[in-house]
């Protein structure tokens, strides 16, 4: 059964991550997230809303399976990561986050690869804690970080790993909307990626890849002078 599934309402297309735990990312997660959004774009869908599952948005790479791969396999694994969190940012539509919980590393990427989010209130934490574990944040990472938080928190977030919740992500200009309740949190998502599909979608996507495309793609050519996660 699939991790990632997406269903059309109307003229948003909607995408779910639920793996029945922490929506723990690795290659099979990006080939459907990809999947997902291919899939988005061929229904005819004018926005697309990215949900994660009750408590989790998504803890990022599933870090128990990355000691058992070697160089080959990692560097094949930060490609797919790479990619798919790119294909996100420069997407040609809308795209709203409903993050449900915790959001961190990757999971905290993710919800930063949209072009808003709305959290859910609690006791969530969102995270880079890159940083804090050893790993050198590749440019690729940045330059989609770095797009959604604001310039006076890029330092702690991004350097110092500092974790935050939900109600300061609000605060901070990160999220969109504070909702208390799940079913408010999926109907704000819609709402907003609704306003967001009645745009030009033709300008918007040309815009959006005149914004995003340049500045990732050069990102990405760094990537492997870079090396591997982990590696300074």
């Amino acid at each position: 059964m699939a991790r990632i599934a997406m269903e059309k309402e109307g003229e948003l297309a909607v995408v779910r991550m639920d793996d029945g735990k922490a929506n723990a990312m690795d290659e099979t997660f990006f080939l459907e997230l990809d999947a997902a959004f291919d899939a988005a774009r061929r229904s005819g869908a004018k926005a697309v809303v990215l949900e994660g599952r009750e408590g989790f948005f998504s803890g990022g790479l599933n870090v128990k399976t990355l000691p058992a791969l070697g160089p080959e396999a990692l560097h094949a694994l930060h490609l797919a990561f790479a990619r798919s969190m790119g294909k996100v940012f420069t997407y040609p539509l809308p795209v709203v986050a409903a993050v449900t919980g915790h959001a961190v590393a990757g999971g905290l990427i993710l919800a930063l690869a949209c072009d808003r989010r709305f959290a859910l209130d609690g006791n969530y934490r969102w995270q880079m804690n890159e940083v804090a574990v050893g790993i050198a944040l590749p440019s690729w990472v940045l330059a989609i970080t770095q797009a959604a938080i604001p310039p006076r928190h890029q330092a702690g977030i991004l350097l110092h790993a500092r974790p935050f919740g939900p109600r300061e992500a609000a605060a901070w200009g990160m999220a969109d909307g504070l909702l208390a309740q799940r079913e408010d949190l999926l109907e704000a998502a819609r709402g907003a990626a609704a306003e967001l599909s009645a745009l030009n979608l033709d300008a918007y996507a040309l815009s959006k890849a005149r914004m995003r495309g340049p500045l990732y793609r050069r990102a990405l050519e760094l990537l492997p002078e870079e090396g591997l996660p982990g590696e300074a």
